[in-house]
């Protein structure tokens, strides 16, 4: 984790240098401009009343690294653009031969066909089950749209998927696979904007029923089916949280804090409360949870395919955790991702055949 983010500073240090060598301003082409004013305005909603908050109740130090998690995978993207934004095809092809390598070496031991055969859709089993699974589908709607159509590349993304198995993912890249490349230079109707805006926004709602101890008795009492069994012991959590209530009185970041110390008997990578929409409105209100969907969803507005990006992330959200340090990595390549599909057709991004690679002159060698 700290060899991360010394590598971001590392690395952001060299864009800000280039930046100023160069005299050029951010937002070259004014790409990603519009976009990241949504995407912190968002942080900033969600900044607001964790304030509000700190300043009812105490100040808590450990909002300011749940919001750096936040800022950073943005930041860091807005000095990018601006220091080369042709070459952004080139780096997130760079990030998908890296993530290839990395699934690879984790799993070189029992990447063997048995271990394949012996995954298990149904039961939501795989010997290599992993997190990457939700950025193996981004990386396959990228390789669709970058290319035109199905290709070898999309094709291995949809089996990564299949292998590292999270049920939602697995479902959304096939559906990815077959009809992204029928509606990739389709107009987002506002009908379908507004409805998924409506679903997010009372999402919160209806998931902290269901992990209520009323919807647990009945799904015990009439199916017969522990619900903690059923997610996961996402229940078990959830409901632990929503129990002590008048402890998550923080901001941002107090749910993950609460269960950090108080939840024993649990490795730390599950102290999270495993559903991101739950969390920032239990954490942040109604409010909050409003605000960080309309001005995520309206950055991407403008393009079909950014948001079937977006789209994808925010599901994730559902059951999962794609906030937080260790995904910082991910949310760039997202954004990176949102800048190419949002400006595809104005600004010529390095392809093959359309803009010539740059070449470095090390000595007498040329790469």
């Amino acid at each position: 984790m700290k060899i991360k983010f010394i590598l971001l500073a590392f690395s952001s240090s060299i864009f800000l240098i280039l930046i100023a060598s160069r005299r050029k301003n951010l937002f070259n082409n004014r790409a990603f401009l519009s976009e990241s004013k949504w995407f912190l305005g968002a942080v900033a909603i969600l900044v607001i009343i964790t304030i509000f908050y700190q300043v009812m109740n105490g100040f808590r130090s450990f909002v300011i690294a749940e919001f750096l998690y936040l800022l950073l995978p943005i930041l860091f993207v807005i000095l990018v653009v601006s220091t080369d934004s042709y070459s952004i095809t080139r780096v997130l092809d760079n990030c998908f031969y890296i993530l290839i390598i990395a699934f690879i070496l984790c799993n070189i031991d029992t990447l063997t066909p048995s271990a394949i055969a012996s995954i298990k859709f149904s039961e939501s089993f795989s010997p290599f089950e992993s997190s990457s699974s939700i950025i193996f589908v981004c990386f396959e709607l990228y390789f669709l749209i970058r290319y035109g159509k199905r290709n070898g590349k999309s094709l291995v993304c949809l089996l990564l998927t299949v292998l590292t198995l999270k049920r939602f993912c697995v479902i959304k890249a096939v559906l990815f696979f077959i009809f992204v490349p029928m509606i990739k230079n389709k107009k987002l109707p506002r009908w379908i904007f507004v409805l998924v805006i409506i679903f997010f926004c009372a999402l919160p709602f209806l998931l902290e029923y269901i992990y209520s101890y009323d919807f647990a008795l009945l799904m015990l009492t009439k199916y017969g089916t522990d619900l903690n069994d059923l997610t996961m012991d996402r229940y078990r959590r959830i409901s632990y949280v929503i129990s002590h209530m008048d402890q998550i009185k923080y901001g941002f970041g107090s749910a993950t804090y609460f269960l950090t110390n108080n939840l024993s008997g649990v490795r730390l990578v599950n102290r999270s409360l495993h559903s991101d929409i739950l969390r920032i409105y239990l954490e942040c209100s109604f409010i909050g949870s409003f605000g960080f969907t309309i001005c995520n969803f309206a950055a991407v507005r403008k393009n079909v395919v950014s948001f079937l990006l977006m789209f994808h992330v925010f599901t994730e959200m559902i059951v999962n955790h794609p906030l937080g340090a260790g995904n910082v990595g991910n949310w760039i390549i997202i954004y990176l991702m949102i800048v190419y599909f949002n400006y595809r057709k104005v600004i010529p991004f390095y392809k093959e055949g359309q803009l010539k690679r740059k070449r470095i002159k090390i000595g007498r060698i040329m790469i």
